[in-house]
């Protein structure tokens, strides 16, 4: 690799030593405090370096990518790749844009097999990168699922030159983007009979004749997992019998290596199981038994992927069960279960090393943030959020803490003078006591501050934007963010008072810009306290600049992109410079918040 690749690759694994200093106090909280500031202005330093590193050698490279030298291209090659390992992903965006790069590059040369190549290469940077935005169902989302398609569908396509083609690898490139459909497309019927085709493909001894060094087993076996995804829309019951026997072959396939040995691997455990289920081979309290017995079998402290199957996902499983068949809730029996799971999974998440946190970890975790059931007994979506705000996000907590402050100032002024102002919120209703009213706002506002920017959590884009700014498609998918924690948060009854906020705090106030157009704001009983957040996130957003530059600005753009009766308390001289000291004043408070918090939460993950 050139040197600005390594200089590069090195910054993006420091930063990520870095942000560690968040999760784990020690020595104290002065020294740990002293430790956080230090981290925060050397990845901003490093974020800097990584822009003009791009900037300044990156970019002219693929501008010419045309006139590259053989040695600069193994060199970028070789760069992608540590970008990309599958595992920890420091970059996939810089490793889209390298591999489209090439991939036109090679169009215009019109070489067959590095198109192949390229576009699987290619496509698996946008498989990694969109899972940022897994579990939304917004239209933006399903145009860049259908985007990573079509690549996986254009390489596919090369199959009618397989006999043709004189390089095993090329053949093995179409066959993974072939079967790779199945895990970008959003039709499921698309996605299994392309899977049906890839197992043609991968057990006929004409094909593994004329490509013999390919790894022919092992792409059998990961179809029939693919195969076996299909498991949880059997019971539509559309599915011919064909295509039924095929999964149900698929699901014991991939569950007979695992069955009766002493460490099974439960992520291909329990598919077996689910699929019985779903045929009315065994009822829903034999399914949620052997759930138990797998959750029970192992230990909290188990982090690698069969622990954090049966840790994290089975429980959420177990809960969605319980959810879809609402007469269970009234054993107690089950909710007892559901609720030891839950604080079990929490033991796992709260002490779990960063060596594990990696692809795989995100993809739970987001689960976790999209498939929580709350119910009667079990501990709220909110308070399971918040512990786990605490310890994987301390940037983005102290963030939310600053920012909780200024709304709460912010609600405090404007009561001052229209003490009816926020009235129109549905938790207060209720409410006829001024003073009680005025204490449910504030600590409302303190935890707006956590959960405005909610989505932005199971995207996972804390680490690009820790790293680096943002490209035009990384753009498209930080947009999804709002709609995300808005469906996220209104699914639970803890959380769901946040949820227009976190739909609309981009929205602008008269419509016409901004994002996204589903929020609506007079249809928003939270349109003012919505309104309020917009402003304060401009003056955030903005904490280093001059703050009455910063007011000037606001208040220069009222009745169009913020709510005038909002920006008119900037027009005082004492609440800006109030707003001022929050923004540029000592956070150690808040450290200290977090610190104890970690603390308390390792010594309970330890006990």
């Amino acid at each position: 690799m050139k040197d600005y690749q390594l200089r590069y690759i090195g910054n993006l694994k420091n930063i990520l030593e870095l942000k560690d200093v968040f999760r784990l106090p020690q020595n104290g909280f002065e020294s740990w405090y002293q430790s956080c500031l230090d981290a925060s202005r050397k990845i901003s330093e490093i974020k800097k370096e990584n822009d003009a590193i791009l900037k300044e050698e990156l970019f002219p490279t693929l501008d010419d990518i045309y006139n590259a030298s053989e040695e600069e291209l193994n060199a970028l090659e070789e760069f992608s790749n540590a970008l990309l390992d599958w595992k920890a992903n420091l970059d996939p965006g810089v490793y889209v844009i390298i591999h489209e790069a090439l991939l036109r590059m090679y169009r215009v040369a019109r070489n067959p097999s590095r198109i192949i190549k390229e576009l699987y290469l290619l496509g698996m940077g946008f498989y990694y990168q969109d899972l940022a935005y897994r579990g939304s169902d917004h239209a933006k989302a399903h145009q860049l699922n259908f985007e990573n398609e079509m690549i996986f569908t254009e390489a596919s396509s090369y199959f009618r030159y397989f006999p043709s083609l004189d390089s095993d690898e090329t053949r093995g490139y179409i066959i993974r983007a072939l079967a790779n459909i199945s895990i970008t497309s959003n039709d499921r019927r698309k996605r299994l009979s392309s899977s049906i085709k890839a197992l043609h493909i991968v057990t006929d001894p004409y094909y593994i004749q004329m490509a013999p060094s390919l790894p022919w087993k092992v792409y059998e076996r990961r179809t029939y997992q693919q195969i076996s995804a299909v498991r949880s829309t059997l019971s539509r019951g559309d599915f011919s019998n064909e295509e039924l026997a095929l999964i149900m072959e698929a699901c014991q396939i991939i569950f007979e290596p695992e069955k009766g040995v002493d460490n099974p691997n439960i992520r291909w455990l329990w598919p077996y199981y689910e699929m019985e289920y779903n045929l009315g081979l065994a009822d829903l309290k034999q399914t949620l038994t052997r759930m138990e017995k797998l959750i029970l079998s192992t230990n909290y402290d188990q982090y690698d992927e069969s622990g954090l199957y049966a840790n994290v996902q089975l429980p959420l499983y177990y809960g969605r069960l319980l959810k879809n068949n609402p007469q269970f809730l009234e054993k107690e029996r089950y909710t007892a279960f559901l609720k030891d799971a839950y604080e079990k999974m929490m033991k796992t998440l709260m002490s779990l090393p960063r060596e594990n946190m990696d692809e795989y970890f995100s993809y739970i975790f987001a689960l976790l943030a999209n498939s929580y059931f709350e119910t009667a007994g079990v501990p709220t979506y909110f308070d399971t959020m918040k512990k786990l705000i605490s310890r994987y996000t301390g940037e983005y907590y102290i963030k939310a803490r600053r920012f909780g402050e200024i709304l709460t100032l912010y609600c405090k002024t404007i009561l001052e003078s229209d003490p009816s102002f926020f009235d129109e919120l549905p938790f207060l209703h209720e409410m006829k006591d001024r003073d009680e009213k005025k204490k449910a706002l504030y600590a409302y506002a303190m935890d707006c501050g956590l959960f405005y920017d909610f989505g932005l959590i199971p995207m996972n884009m804390d680490k690009t934007l820790s790293s680096r700014s943002l490209f035009e498609r990384e753009d498209e998918i930080y947009t999804l963010h709002t709609d995300i924690g808005c469906s996220s948060l209104k699914e639970r009854a803890s959380t769901r008072r946040f949820a227009d906020i976190a739909l609309g705090h981009h929205r602008s106030y008269d419509e016409n810009d901004g994002y996204p157009n589903e929020y609506v704001r007079l249809d928003s009983p939270y349109r003012r306290f919505c309104d309020l957040v917009c402003v304060v996130s401009y003056l955030e957003k903005h904490y280093e600049q001059d703050i009455d530059a910063v007011c000037v600005d606001i208040l220069s753009q009222a009745r169009t992109v913020f709510s005038p009766l909002i920006a008119s308390y900037l027009e005082e001289e004492d609440f800006r410079r109030q707003i001022e000291e929050i923004l540029t004043g000592e956070r150690k408070g808040y450290y200290r918040e977090l610190y104890d918090q970690l603390l308390t939460e390792k010594e309970n993950s330890a006990s």
